[in-house]
């Protein structure tokens, strides 16, 4: 593909996050598509030949940036502590530059869960297992004294990032915050979390 394909394409799939986020797949016209990424229909057809598709080249993409970086952070860190605060700025990040990503996926979980089961990459994930040996070495070098599993690790670090973006618009309301105070909320929060996530399996 030439690098003026390459560009249009991308064009399409940044248009198309966009409007699947804050509409879902339901609500999503290819028309709003095609206008916010500055191309004709034909052309984001000649691309995507259905919405299908392009959701699905969304829904792909929506996972694999996180994942993938997410299991290199296992590979480049061999320090427990080291790896959770990396994988906890990577979560801020793609949610900071990503903010409607997690409703999104709390839709389609609601909805269709196979469109996200049947995904090779969520197949093929594997941060559970690989945190799961993190922590057993952490724990026969007396770091870290609790028990937890690197699947409910990985949950509560999950839970307790994601739900701010979730309740987004109420926690604005609630404290009248603008958008820079929210930033900085969120930014606070992130530092907050990373010392309650280690003080609760420190040795």
């Amino acid at each position: 593909m030439s690098k003026l394909n390459q560009l249009t394409k991308q064009k399409i799939l940044s248009a198309a996050e966009t409007v699947f986020h804050e509409n879902g797949f339901q609500g999503a016209r290819t028309t709003l598509i095609a206008k916010k990424a500055g191309v004709s229909r034909p052309m984001l057809h000649y691309y995507y030949r259905t919405k299908e598709d392009l959701f699905h080249e969304v829904l792909r993409n929506s996972f694999s940036f996180f994942l993938t970086h997410a299991q290199d952070a296992f590979s480049e860190e061999t320090n427990v502590r080291l790896v959770i605060n990396k994988l906890i700025d990577l979560l801020f990040e793609v949610l900071e530059e990503k903010p409607g990503l997690a409703s999104f996926i709390m839709n389609i979980l609601n909805e269709n869960p196979a469109l996200i089961t049947s995904l090779s990459i969520i197949e093929k994930e594997q941060i559970p297992a690989l945190f799961d040996k993190l922590l057993e070495e952490a724990r026969d070098n007396n770091e870290i004294q609790s028990a937890i599993s690197g699947e409910n690790l990985l949950l509560n670090i999950y839970g307790l990032i994601v739900m701010p973006y979730l309740y987004a618009p109420l926690i604005r309301f609630k404290e009248n915050r603008d958008e820079n105070e929210m930033k900085m909320f969120l930014q606070k929060r992130k530092e907050d979390i990373k010392t309650f996530v280690w003080n609760g399996i420190k040795y």
